[in-house]
């Protein structure tokens, strides 16, 4: 597999997909500071500035040892922070992970992760050459569920979530 710092920008018919790096830090703490993103995706708030920039740092590591991918998503045209997606938690054979994203409040409902997981979906079979990727959200994460399903993830109690989260599954297509 390449090295994974090699993976940006990506770019959408409509948003970038580029390093926390290439991002103001008061933009990612505005997400990651939000209680209720956070709870949809079952982490915890950052309580400061600080806080998001060492989670910044820490994030560009994994990228660099190979170990995960994490992007910021903007808008092409406005440049505006939108959210994250992130491809991570692989297998040892670096053959299935698992995706997930995070949008800001006032930019949910407006089809961007529609677009952002369809194109993710087709990198990570194709370029990263995964057989099987999944997905682990809250229950009552409707959006999120609705999203997934649209892009034919399939719920898969096989995969290990925590209590009150749903787990789905997308296969690589046979060629």
């Amino acid at each position: 597999m390449e090295k994974f710092e090699k993976y940006h920008p990506i770019l959408t018919t409509h948003f970038t997909l580029d390093w926390l790096t290439a991002t103001k830090v008061k933009d990612i703490y505005a997400l990651r500071h939000d209680t209720s993103i956070a709870a949809m995706s079952g982490r915890h708030v950052d309580q400061d500035i600080k806080e998001t920039a060492d989670y910044v740092n820490k994030m560009m590591r994994l990228i660099m040892h190979n170990d995960s991918l994490l992007w910021g998503i903007s808008d092409r045209k406005t440049e505006e922070f939108l959210g994250t997606f992130c491809i991570w938690n692989f297998n040892d054979a670096k053959t299935t992970a698992e995706v997930g994203f995070e949008i800001l409040s006032d930019h949910q409902d407006h089809g961007i992760m529609s677009e952002v997981l369809s194109h993710m979906i087709n990198f990570a079979f194709a370029e990263l050459k995964l057989t099987s990727l999944y997905a682990v959200t809250a229950q009552t994460n409707l959006a999120s569920r609705a999203v997934l399903t649209k892009s034919d993830f399939t719920p898969d109690s096989n995969y290990p979530g925590e209590k009150e989260t749903i787990s789905f599954s997308l296969t690589a297509p046979k060629n």
